[in-house]
């Protein structure tokens, strides 16, 4: 006689139910992870319209005090690869920096504005970030120069008014460029570019 087998329904199907829910939840999890890093590769991207100078710009500095300086004459120039810096010291030495050289002394508290009297001197990375200069380092061409790191004593006051004529002059000039950045607010850092070159006007 064939002994007789007990199969317990109950417990084969709920088995059954418990690996499909299984199933389920890998599924899910790998769903996601492809949707979020699909939205990665293209959300978190946005165009912006950046301006660059054609030209470029000669700023010669006076040393008022030690470690602080003014502007006494800022000039534009054909190219931005003639960008200068002369540097005339307080023990009547002169030096000279390229504008890749000048760009290592801003640092990021340079590039905040400053309520300042017009007789003020500060340190070179900020003077240069406020004249026209800062314009070849990276400042946005909606900010106007800064009158305060001008030397209004110097030569009847022309320093800031070439500084001025210079930076309408870039502007003028510049080109505008389309980049793709990563969204503010969703990443911490400015970075990658593509895009064609136009001419801004003049």
């Amino acid at each position: 006689m064939t002994p007789f087998k007990h199969f317990n329904k109950s417990s084969s199907w709920q088995h059954r139910i418990r690996r499909g829910g299984l199933y389920i939840a890998v599924a899910a999890v790998i769903g996601g992870q492809t949707a979020c890093s699909n939205d990665n590769n293209g959300s978190d991207w946005e165009e912006v319209t950046v301006q660059e100078a054609t030209k470029g710009v000669v700023t010669t500095l006076e040393e008022t005090e030690d470690g602080k300086y003014s502007i006494i004459d800022e000039q534009v120039v054909a190219t931005r690869t003639a960008s200068r810096i002369v540097i005339r010291r307080l023990n009547g030495s002169v030096d000279t920096m390229t504008l890749n050289q000048a760009k290592s002394l801003v640092q990021p508290v340079d590039t905040v504005r400053q309520t300042t009297s017009q007789h003020q001197s500060h340190g070179m990375g900020h003077v240069l970030w406020w004249g026209a200069m800062g314009y070849m380092m990276g400042r946005n061409f909606s900010s106007p120069v800064a009158s305060g790191v001008y030397n209004r004593n110097y030569a009847g006051g022309t320093a800031f008014r070439t500084g001025s004529y210079g930076a309408d002059e870039l502007r003028r000039t510049s080109v505008s460029r389309t980049e793709m950045r990563p969204a503010r607010g969703r990443s911490g850092f400015f970075g990658g570019s593509r895009g064609s070159s136009r001419g801004s006007g003049g």
